[in-house]
């Protein structure tokens, strides 16, 4: 009789994923935190989506990749890995738009 843990993959994807995330949103707190730092101008919406991407969204990308356990049990890995592309695009495109209206 084999181990029952881990069940499934899912925990080799998620550590994969990880990587991915931890350094991404390692690098917009950075990129971000030196954006808003500079002392150039930009508009509202550009500053708006700043503050926006930094403080609701990158903490909202961490937070759904550390409650993988969790949710994993709630909604299915399924479920999760769309819920988390989900997240993850909603930032990634937030982060997009962010970069091209304060350049």
């Amino acid at each position: 009789m084999g181990p029952l843990w881990p069940p499934s993959r899912f925990w080799q994807y998620w550590s994969l994923a990880g990587m991915v995330v931890l350094t991404a949103a390692f690098w917009w707190g950075v990129e971000g935190y030196t954006l808003f730092e500079e002392a150039t101008t930009r508009g509202a919406i550009a500053d708006g989506l700043l503050r926006f991407s930094l403080l609701i969204l990158t903490p909202a990308l961490l937070l759904a990749w550390l409650a993988a356990a969790w949710l994993r049990r709630r909604v299915g890995e399924g479920g999760y890995w769309q819920m988390l592309g989900l997240v993850a695009m909603i930032w990634a495109g937030s982060v997009l738009v962010t970069r091209m209206l304060v350049a």
